[in-house]
């Protein structure tokens, strides 16, 4: 009977064992997960995740007030360098979707699709960026907008292809863009796909006070990146917005 007794004991505890080996297991791989970063950017959407919009001249005429009732935030594109000629060009709807966001109380942040290839030219697209929202007013981040372009084929095309720099070099030149945006009073945001973060910029060189934006349409961010605002799609619809798709994104903020 004791014998019988000794050995019930003892398979219980290679069972409790065995659980608790189970239970670190799934706690490492959790723990190992993707997940947002906690960003330095403090603002309140009052929610477990806030969801917003960005957009650009290509979304076409906005009604801001239908939008203020499905989105909580909303990126907009001040103004873009040519992939091609390399010229500085304003969103043709930029003032227009500013004044419109803000009589609507939307909170809005701003952001500049760069080909930059050097340092100086990220200055300028920040300062550029600058002088314009000052007019308006941007709660949220001023954005670099750091993507590679494409031509018909779906092959990458462009100045920022064609100057091949380094994963280094582009973190140099993203952080240039946010080192004028901070001295201006503003928070920096860095938008990349999550390919791009991982094989084109060197990530842990990036100013850490930057809110990260990344692209990914994916079930969940697929590289290892840690992010504040998640791109989630280029295909949704938001009341309010007439284009076919509009970009859609989660944002994770520090006090959620």
């Amino acid at each position: 009977m004791q014998a019988k007794e000794k050995r019930k004991i003892g398979a219980k505890a290679v069972m409790a064992i065995i659980l608790l080996l189970a239970i670190i297991a799934v706690a490492v791989t959790v723990g190992l997960a993707v997940k947002p970063k906690e960003s330095s950017f403090d603002y309140n959407f009052e929610k477990s995740v806030a969801c917003g919009i960005d957009v650009s001249e290509h979304n076409a005429q906005i009604d801001w007030k239908r939008v203020s009732s499905n989105i909580d935030f909303a990126f907009i594109r001040v103004a873009y360098r040519g992939y091609g000629s390399g010229n500085i060009v304003e969103d043709s709807l930029a003032k227009k979707n500013f004044k419109s966001a803000n009589r609507a109380k939307i909170p809005v942040g701003a952001y500049f699709y760069s080909q930059a290839i050097t340092e100086e030219e990220a200055r300028e697209e920040a300062e550029f960026a600058i002088r314009f929202i000052r007019h308006y007013d941007v709660e949220l981040p001023v954005v670099i907008d750091f993507e590679y372009a494409f031509d018909e084929n779906g092959e990458h095309t462009g100045r920022l292809n064609d100057a091949d720099n380094s994963r280094e070099e582009n973190a140099r030149i993203i952080n240039a863009f946010c080192d004028s945006v901070k001295k201006a009073g503003y928070t920096p945001g860095i938008y990349a796909s999550s390919s791009v973060f991982e094989d084109r910029i060197d990530y842990k060189l990036l100013d850490k006070s930057a809110v990260i934006w990344v692209a990914d349409y994916s079930s969940d961010v697929s590289r290892d990146i840690g992010y504040d605002i998640w791109q989630y799609s280029r295909t949704g619809e938001c009341d309010g917005v007439d284009s076919s798709a509009v970009d859609l994104n989660y944002w994770y903020s520090k006090r959620q």
